[in-house]
């Protein structure tokens, strides 16, 4: 990675004389970043470009280079690959489209390029990209048109068009670049090498990425967890929609489509994840000016009360606090604010307020020990010096501990000043809750940052004979899905306790059953055909009789036929009723992150309650408890209402036992268990149903 960021020589393989191919751009926009290595320029029908000398191929080029950057058509980079990999060279960029983004052919050419690069050793950016800026090593090795100025923040970016709009977007807006990486189709060089690369880069202080899928999902996890630990990771993922989920046969599988799987990877890794682009300039804005929030108390100053009270309903939306003033604070604002002013958060100042009377309130209130930052609007009032306003808040920019932000709100009239902010480095938002945003974030990271070290994952009991028992059993049957008898075996292996239960083959073993466990109890159709019993009429619950369990054995049976004649009845489960806060627990697996559990409410609602929080597997205890805190319904597990608390110790528990179960057995491609049955403090914990899904052989 350092011969690619920071070579000592480079060579242009396809530099070209014409001022309208690539190869001429990239090699002057090298030249042009002030580049203090050594430059070669490579191809057989030059002898010169742009005053240096030019060599048939990079064999030929004397001593030794680092980084080539090759642009040549796609039928020609394998032979290129080859003569680099003879020279010596570590790092290579491969500009060249023409590769797995068009098909079959260019996936197996690229493929062939993947071997080369192992072959010899080499790192390798793209192909399909748009190049690499290391504007501290003063090396520009991309054919963009806008060179950024030096900063501290490094992007990367699985688009090239992307990179070109931030580029455009960073040179308005007064803000520069440590690293910029376009990665194209990530043969080699991803985002979890550049996380681990730019973690410990001194010149960058804030991460962003533009990602649209991330083959080594795990690895990148692994990095971003350690990485946002030292500075913050702003990520924009596209694609959100479900339209790449896979089918799923449970309600653990239907909701947790890819951007579920996403969200829950980036939150536990502590990245901060953005929906739009005006969302990424805006945090990296932010955090690459700002220090971060000490606290959690925000401070509105505004000579236009609409304006604070947009900022004050900001605040509620993103679950920042409004900070109360200290009576000190309070009684410094009155000596300089008028008497129609409002002193307390939000303050107004009033539509006169002069650049005095601004800079009274905002000094004012930075020293509030209960403020952590501070959002100063202003709109163009008649009576308002908009530009001394903003000559005093850039006072602020650099010599405060606390952040401030800024949303001066109108147009033409308010440019100068915005210009005043951005040349200062003070962030400057369109409306209020853009810079609440911001702040938020800010927060979101301090507090990640403040997280408790992954624990050590405690190896739990299990009978792990047993669940390759019954994963052998059913494949030999032909068959993926698990029956819930035997869901229910390996759920037992890792020790989740189940209902006392048993199987019958007709009504009169149904009866003897329910007597030998104890009414009330509950029957089900036993079928390796139906996962979702309930949508077919084949539960029936609190029976409490042998005359009530007569009736609901006809009629549940007659349902089943009925709804799905073809289905395969092995019988009926008769289990004893078990009471209790339904909770759902489940796994599916992702072929990107791997096993992914899902914690919420749970029923027969599930899917339209969507009170569910997911997390990657394996999962430590702090985690959990963070998962089970998360969900809407949480009070109702600890009492609400003065109902006595659930066994959540015991919850917790069960999803680090399927965590683990996860990891141990990857050929379980889905499990749920919905409901299980939360009891009372210190009564356990209860998994009335189980759906296991196996993967085939070939996969």
């Amino acid at each position: 990675m350092r011969e690619l960021f920071e070579p000592a020589s480079v060579a242009v393989i396809g530099a070209s004389q014409d001022d309208n191919k690539v190869g001429h751009i990239i090699l002057r926009n090298i030249i042009e970043s002030g580049f203090k290595g050594e430059l070669h320029p490579v191809n057989p029908r030059y002898q010169e470009v742009l005053g240096l000398r030019c060599y048939p191929t990079i064999k030929e080029v004397p001593g030794s280079i680092e980084m080539a950057v090759i642009v040549v058509p796609a039928k020609f980079v394998l032979q290129v690959m080859e003569e680099c990999g003879e020279k010596g060279v570590k790092a290579v960029i491969v500009i060249s489209a023409g590769f797995k983004e068009v098909g079959l052919e260019g996936a197996q050419l690229e493929m062939r390029l993947g071997e080369i690069s192992k072959k010899y050793g080499m790192r390798v950016l793209g192909p399909n990209c748009l190049g690499l800026v290391n504007t501290h090593h003063h090396m520009n090795a991309t054919f963009a048109n806008e060179a950024p100025k030096q900063g501290n923040i490094a992007i990367s970016s699985q688009s090239g068009a992307i990179c070109v709009v931030v580029l455009d977007w960073a040179a308005n807006i007064n803000i520069g670049f440590s690293k910029f990486v376009s990665v194209g189709n990530k043969l080699d060089v991803d985002e979890g090498h550049l996380l681990e690369y730019l973690r410990d880069d001194p010149e960058t202080k804030v991460i962003g990425m533009y990602i649209e899928g991330a083959d080594r999902g795990r690895e990148f996890l692994r990095q971003a967890e350690l990485t946002t630990r030292v500075k913050p990771v702003i990520a924009l993922k596209a694609g959100r929609t479900s339209s790449g989920a896979k089918a799923a046969s449970s309600h653990t599988g239907a909701m947790s489509g890819s951007d579920k799987v996403y969200d829950a990877a980036m939150r536990q890794a502590g990245v901060v994840r953005v929906k739009n682009i005006e969302e990424l300039f805006d945090l990296l804005q932010a955090f690459s000016t700002m220090p971060l929030p000490q606290g959690e108390g925000v401070a509105i100053v505004t000579n236009a009360g609409g304006l604070g009270v947009m900022a004050a309903d900001a605040c509620s939306d993103f679950g920042l606090t409004m900070a109360t003033f200290e009576a000190s604070t309070v009684e410094k604002l009155k000596l300089k604010l008028p008497t129609a002013a409002s002193l307390y958060n939000p303050i107004d100042v009033v539509g006169d307020a002069d650049a005095e009377r601004y800079d009274h309130a905002v000094r004012t209130v930075m020293d509030d020990p209960n403020v952590a930052c501070v959002l100063a609007l202003l709109a163009p009032t008649d009576l308002v010096d908009i530009t001394s306003v903003a000559r005093t808040l850039t006072a602020f920019a650099g010599s405060s501990p606390k952040p401030i932000v800024t949303s001066f709100v109108g147009g033409k009239g308010m440019m100068r000043s915005i210009d005043m902010l951005k040349a200062a480095g003070i962030p400057n938002y369109p409306s209020p809750d853009r810079g609440i945003r911001a702040l938020s974030a800010m927060m979101e990271h301090r507090r990640s940052m403040e997280r408790a070290e992954p624990l050590s994952i405690k190896h739990l009991e299990a009978d792990q004979e047993a669940v390759d028992d019954v994963i052998s059993s059913v494949r030999a049957e032909g068959r993926l899905q698990l029956s819930e008898a035997e869901g229910k075996r390996i759920l037992r292996a890792y020790g989740i306790v189940t209902p006392k239960e048993g199987i019958a083959q007709d009504l009169p073993s149904a009866i003897e059953l329910a007597d030998s466990i104890g009414y009330p109890v509950v029957m089900k159709v036993e079928s390796p055909d139906i996962a979702h019993k309930t949508d077919v009429g084949g539960v029936v619950l609190n029976i409490d009789s042998p005359e009530e369990m007569a009736r609901s054995y006809e009629i549940m049976l007659s349902n089943v036929r009925e709804k799905m004649p073809r289905a395969r009845v092995t019988g009926v489960s008769v289990q004893k009723m078990i009471k209790g806060r339904e909770v759902i627990v489940g796994m599916v697996r992702d072929e990107q992150f791997g096993p992914v559990i899902t914690f919420g409410l749970g029923g027969i609602f599930v899917e339209i309650m969507r009170d569910v929080t997911q997390g990657i597997a394996p999962l430590d205890r702090n985690e959990v408890g963070r998962m089970v805190r998360s969900i809407k319904a949480y009070p109702m597990l600890t009492g609400a209402r003065g109902r006595i608390s659930g066994d959540v110790p015991a919850l917790v528990d069960v999803i680090l036992k399927v965590s683990q179960l996860s990891m141990e057995f990857p050929s379980i491609e889905e499990l749920e268990m919905n409901p299980v049955m939360v009891g009372n403090e210190g009564t356990g914990v209860t998994a009335v149903d189980a759906l296991v899904t196996i993967k085939g052989e070939q996969q």
